[in-house]
């Protein structure tokens, strides 16, 4: 096989970052720390077996701030003493990196909150509500949601940089304009030009590797690279073009 074209070679990476995450600066962390000091205290599965708390709870770097979310919602936490769902709140502290306390009723948890070393509140999550904002160490707000969407902001200037729902990722500059944003099917991923023009697409599976055909185009409207994917890897020919369409690259892939 030739060696990839810069085009080709930048497309097919844009479709991995974009496909292994929404945002490149996202880490995933099981916390254990969520019950220490709590003995009298455990999670239980929906057939009533402990499980240990790391499944319970995961913090996530996203937009430069610490996200806590609960990873498994079918988990109840148990009272051993009372042998009954616990009622009240949690709270676990260290001086120099988090101070979490989680509030609950009949043993699931309703309110979510963080602080920094500082004591500056960090995050507050009404799961009830589907409400929460999320702020960094100088009390700039820099991601809220409701139960529709969820905004990323830029804590320097508010202006918001993101807006995600179900199917649809929005994104804008400095400025505050809408740049570009991605529509998201069972199938695939389609990116549009702010004024509606597609700008890629690629194929998109949950259950599986991805494949079906690669497209992206030029912001007049010109295909710029055409492809496809067969079971997660390039497959077959693909062709990169001018903003004029005339063909200037060619790479096959067995």
């Amino acid at each position: 096989m030739k060696a990839q074209s810069p085009v080709i070679s930048f497309f097919a990476a844009l479709i991995c970052l974009l496909i292994v995450g929404a945002c490149s600066d996202q880490e995933v962390k099981e916390e254990h720390y969520f019950l220490d000091g709590y003995d009298h205290l455990e999670f239980r599965d929906s057939t009533g077996l402990p499980v240990p708390p790391n499944q319970y709870i995961v913090s996530t770097q996203v937009n430069g701030v610490r996200m806590y979310d609960i990873r498994d919602t079918t988990l109840i936490l148990f009272n051993t003493r009372a042998k009954e769902p616990y009622r009240g709140y949690i709270r676990t502290f260290d001086s120099r990196d988090y101070n979490l306390q989680g509030e609950f009723e009949n043993g699931e948890m309703f309110r979510l909150r963080y602080w920094y070393a500082s004591r500056r509140l960090g995050m507050d999550a009404d799961y009830r509500k589907n409400t929460g904002s999320i702020w960094d160490k100088l009390g700039r707000l820099a991601i809220s949601w409701n139960a529709d969407e969820l905004y990323f902001i830029d804590p320097a200037t508010q202006k918001i940089t993101q807006i995600r729902t179900d199917t649809m990722t929005s994104y804008y500059n400095k400025s505050g304009e809408l740049t570009s944003y991605t529509v998201r099917t069972d199938t695939s991923f389609v990116q549009y030009y702010a004024d509606g023009q597609p700008r890629f697409k690629f194929p998109y599976s949950e259950v599986g590797p991805r494949s079906g055909q690669v497209r992206r185009w030029h912001p007049n409207g010109q295909v710029q690279v055409t492809g496809q994917y067969k079971d997660g890897e390039q497959s077959g020919v693909w062709i990169e073009y001018d903003s004029l369409g005339n063909e200037i690259k060619r790479e096959s892939y067995d």
